[in-house]
């Protein structure tokens, strides 16, 4: 990876005298010792002693009244200790909550257990609890239930026509669940003035993030101590403590929830799960600790899915291609409920990607389908309108006979133009996107491939070169801005720093650690500030008992919310162990500084304290300066006052076969911006495997329903097509340092940003290749079918053979 230019951070700190600085450089990740070592604490790793397991019964329709429920034979199989209906929980417990509900959208009440009615394939019925998960497994074949299918919709499109089967008919009248507009200016005049405008009808596939560790819970309730202590995978342990509280009727205090190593979440496990609900009951009335872990059968159908979702996507523009308005009016598919995230807002937030649009309007409609719940998923709603207004960039540029990446360069938002207010409302902080866009098109040779033309090359392909350039939202502007759009949570970090008698710092925070490398960035943001080795820092994550009430780790916020904490708590910290140090060297404050692991005075270094010596003196309260209380420990709060933007340009060079549609990515260039960087490789391994997950939904990932009978048809891992690591392309990264005014030391967000441009930069390149015959894709993913079927859309009355059209558009195809 290539850093083009040195974070900028020491005219914020100040002068760090001879201390080396950590903030910026490769440390080694904290995380890998004990993981490399098969040392890592997942939640199947905890086996409480007298643990019990427990099995979901699920629905197998898309849509169905659960008319009967007789657990009587299941309930007295040997083994068998405990048997839950909808009854048992509709009794015991509230509804699940709803961490980040969809703006004027009713509540929808959804119980742990199905209770009428059945809205998806996969929604739990019953759940047992046994002596072996084996055991729990044989008692779901004794239950009888009897199920009365109902009609179902599967298509997002579908679901929304005045006919379609309404899944929600207490509560609603039709499948809409609600409609969120926003814009500014007057799109419909500059639309009327256009020159040109070209629209489109865009496709984004249902996907799943797919974490190498499943979902999974051990419950276990003290009755004595009335203490509920749930270990889970979460990204988000104190909103599981939160929820778990409303739901069970309990209070917080009651509650510890444990989230130790996390394998992944990518947006997935963002708040509670029926599954969890339904351990925590088991566990209360068994007085025993439950566990369940979910097998990848379940994944598919009980954890949430992601970004489906059809945009109706419009842009004007004047005969030299200024852009004058964009429109996305676009369907977004929830499923059978409300997940505690819900739909993702980001496709309305960054409609307009990094182009300067003032007149712009946007429509989310988020629509119920009998379909496994949407939840959130790295991105965020950002990969999908990328694609769709990237597609329409090269349409543009076609149609006007322009080179597209100057019509890009000509739009872009320009950094004299900064902080910029998009139609929406988003401010972009700071940035140049013209430039990443200049690095990608000269990493790949772009004046060289246009001056070439389309000719085939000897092995009888066409090459063709597709660009995507994009922002992307990173962390929450503050806790008002969450407010007024009715969000559960806060936009603020929290952390505890507390020195320790052999001279290290015991940092706290609730952030999991599920492979984002929080870790090793907190600790390099301490010692950095401190002035204390790296390695004399340890952190203890994911606890809500050690750690102070926090947010959590998703949205690309975690380092932009808690950078500031850290900063704040580790300067307290810092300050008083001067004052102490200075006390027992017998010199002036300001003469001291803190090296490594000892502090010593600027001009005579051999006047120095072991930072061991200066603890153990807090720690015990024995010789402290008169005016200072015993103790060395600080805990901060921080909150951003604005959101980060990061941006960049990724490039796809392709090889396509005119005649099947098999195309090859020959090279894929990444230009992007993350502010100032903590660590470059963690930076660098954050991009790559968001990448890896943009190329899986971009070109293999699609999960299929059959819409005669709503079921999942591709539900396993034989038939839903992950990209492992030799299926990816090679991957060539470029990054430029623009440090955000508006978070400290200048970060931004880096945890998403590789998952939005590869379908629009791939889609793009392959319709270059295939100019001449008019193809434009418009649905995700991107496969050799695909391209396929677009080809044979403009066959001739000759048959097979492909005839280019002269204007390089398909006849019948895009209206402008």
């Amino acid at each position: 990876m290539t850093i083009l230019e040195e974070p900028s951070i020491g005219a914020e700190r100040g002068d760090t005298g001879g201390r080396r600085r950590i903030i910026g450089t490769s440390q080694l990740r904290k995380e890998d010792d004990r993981l490399l070592r098969g040392d890592g604490r997942f939640t199947d790793d905890v086996e409480p002693a007298r643990v019990l397991y427990m099995a979901v019964a699920r629905c197998p329709y898309p849509h169905a009244r659960v008319a009967h429920v007789d657990t009587s034979a299941a309930a007295a199989l040997a083994g068998v200790e405990h048997v839950l209906t909808p009854t048992d929980v509709r009794r015991c417990t509230e509804p699940l909550t709803v961490l980040r509900p969809v703006p004027g959208a009713p509540r929808l009440p959804y119980y742990a257990l199905a209770q009428d009615v059945a809205t998806h394939e996969g929604q739990p019925v019953v759940s047992v609890v046994a002596n072996s998960r084996h055991v729990a497994e044989d008692a779901l074949e004794l239950l009888d239930i009897t199920y009365e299918p109902l009609p179902h919709v599967v298509d997002v499109l579908a679901a929304l026509e005045p006919d379609a089967p309404v899944l929600h008919p207490s509560v609603l009248d039709s499948n809409l669940l609600a409609a969120n507009s926003d814009g500014s200016g007057d799109p419909d005049s500059r639309f009327a003035q256009a020159d040109v405008v070209v629209e489109g009808r865009f496709r984004i596939n249902r996907v799943t993030a797919l974490p190498m560790e499943t979902r999974g819970v051990v419950a276990e309730w003290r009755p004595g101590a009335r203490e509920l202590t749930v270990h889970c995978s979460s990204q988000v342990p104190h909103l599981i403590r939160k929820e778990l509280a409303e739901i069970l009727r309990l209070g917080e205090s009651e509650i510890r929830a444990v989230a130790s190593d996390v394998g992944g979440g990518f947006g997935l496990k963002l708040g509670v799960f029926p599954e969890d609900v339904l351990a925590c009951l088991h566990a209360i009335a068994l007085r025993r600790p439950v566990k369940w872990s979910e097998d990848r059968g379940e994944h598919f159908r009980g954890s949430t899915h992601a970004r489906e979702s059809v945009h109706d996507y419009r842009i004007a523009a004047d005969a030299t291609g200024r852009i004058l308005a964009m429109t996305n009016v676009y369907a977004t598919d929830i499923g059978g409920w409300n997940s505690p995230f819900g739909s993702a807002q980001l496709s309305s937030v960054v409609f307009n990607g990094p182009y300067k649009v003032d007149d712009g309007y946007t429509e989310r409609r988020v629509t119920l389908t009998n379909k496994t719940p949407i939840g959130a998923y790295r991105g965020y709603g950002q990969p999908e309108v990328n694609f769709a207004y990237e597609r329409l960039m090269d349409q543009l540029a076609r149609r006007l006979n322009l080179d597209p990446v100057e019509l890009r360069a000509r739009n872009m938002v320009t950094s004299q133009d900064m902080p910029w207010r998009n139609p929406t409302g988003a401010v972009y902080d700071s940035g140049d996107y013209e430039r990443c866009l200049r690095m990608a098109a000269d990493a790949v040779d772009w004046a060289g491939h246009r001056a070439r033309g389309r000719a085939p090359r000897a092995d009888g392909r066409l090459v063709g070169i597709g660009f995507s350039s994009f922002v992307e939202r990173t962390g929450y502007a503050s806790a008002r801005f969450l407010a007024r759009r009715g969000s559960m949570f806060g936009a603020h970090e929290s952390v505890t720093l507390r020195a320790n008698r052999s001279g290290g710092i015991d940092v706290y925070t609730g952030v999991s650690t599920m492979g984002q490398s929080g870790e090793t960035a907190f600790a390099q943001v301490v010692a950095d500030v401190f002035g204390t080795d790296y390695d004399a820092i340890r952190v203890h994550a994911g606890d809500t008992a050690t750690s102070p009430l926090n947010t959590g780790a998703f949205a690309s916020r975690t380092m932009i919310a808690a950078s500031g904490a850290l900063r704040a708590a580790a300067e307290q910290l810092a300050a008083k162990t001067r004052r102490i140090a200075a006390w027992r060297l017998d010199a002036s404050v300001d003469d001291v500084e803190i090296i490594g692991s000892a502090v010593r005075v600027r001009t005579d270094h051999s006047r120095a304290v072991p930072l061991a010596t200066v603890y153990t003196t807090a720690i015990t309260g024995q010789g402290m300066p008169p005016e200072e209380e015993p103790g060395l420990e600080a805990t901060a709060h921080f909150e951003p006052s604005d959101a980060a933007y990061s941006f960049g340009t990724a490039a796809a060079q392709v090889a396509v076969d005119s005649q099947t549609g098999e195309f090859d990515i020959e090279r894929f260039v990444m230009v992007h911006d993350g502010g100032t960087i903590v660590n470059p490789t963690v930076v660098d391994g954050q991009v790559r495997g968001g990448l890896a997950q943009g190329f899986g939904a971009a070109l293999t990932e699609e999960l299929r329903y059959d819409a005669d009978s709503g079921q999942l048809v591709n539900g396993s891992m034989m038939d839903y097509f992950v990209p492992t690591a030799a299926d990816l392309p090679r991957v060539e990264l470029r990054h430029t340092t623009v440090p955000s005014p508006v978070t400290p030391f200048g970060v931004r967000g880096v945890g998403e940003v590789g998952t939005i441009p590869p379908g629009a930069a791939v889609a793009n390149a392959v319709c270059d290749a295939l100019a001449d015959f008019g193809v434009e894709l418009s649905a995700l993913p991107i496969t050799p079918e695909a391209v396929w079927n677009a080809l044979a859309g403009q066959t001739t009355s000759r048959g097979t053979e492909l005839t280019p059209t002269p204007s390089g558009l398909p006849d019948g195809g895009i209206e402008y």
